[in-house]
């Protein structure tokens, strides 16, 4: 009985140490990305998010009256330019862009929407138009992106003294804010793509 549970132990420890000895040293062969599955996950940006960082890249931009060109804007023309490059085509008047998109509430308003001012001379009108650009943890305030008459194009924000008495109302041009699927990579190649192979094989 003593002899048996020796070869027990001697078959125990020989087994181990192969199981040890196999984990600890991989196949020389394989390169080390081989020996570990690596899944990198890209998250593509939305239109909304593509569309203002376009924008931002005209900061700077002088203003121009009746302008819409990179060499200068006036504030619908800067919203028009921007919007075109999207497949969007709106009016070239403030008052007019208003009507291009579904109106939305001030608590409502998300990146990518429109805001509309009413001009330098008062009134209930509309004379100016921008971009929100980020929407405060409120859900009231916001900042925008837009052609400033001083500034050029620039960025804003609502609860300054100028724009905060001035807000008249707001529409959503771009009616699907999310973005598309984000694409699972598996050691470099397409998930979809590498399991289509493995099934048509």
């Amino acid at each position: 009985m003593k002899f048996l549970s020796r070869i027990f132990i001697v078959t125990l420890l020989i087994s181990t140490a192969s199981t040890t000895t196999w984990a600890a040293e991989p196949d020389p062969e394989m390169s080390p990305a081989a020996t570990t599955t690596q899944i990198n996950i890209t998250k593509p940006q939305s239109q909304v998010e593509n569309l203002l960082s376009y924008a931002k890249t005209f900061r700077g931009v002088p203003y121009r009256y009746g302008a819409m060109s990179p060499k200068g804007f006036d504030c619908s023309g800067f919203t028009s330019y921007v919007y075109k490059e999207f497949g969007y085509k709106l009016h070239r008047t403030a008052g007019g862009q208003l009507s291009n998109g579904t109106r939305v509430n001030r608590s409502e308003l998300k990146p990518g929407d429109l805001v509309f001012f009413g001009g330098r001379g008062g009134g209930r009108g509309i004379g100016h138009v921008g971009i929100v650009t980020k929407v405060d943890g409120n859900g009231h305030d916001f900042t925008f992106i837009h052609a400033s008459c001083s500034k050029g194009i620039t960025e804003n924000h609502s609860s300054e003294s100028y724009y905060k008495v001035r807000y008249r109302n707001a529409c959503r041009v771009i009616k699907d804010n999310t973005p598309p699927e984000i694409p699972v990579k598996l050691m470099g190649f397409d998930i979809a793509d590498f399991t289509a192979d493995r099934v048509s094989e």
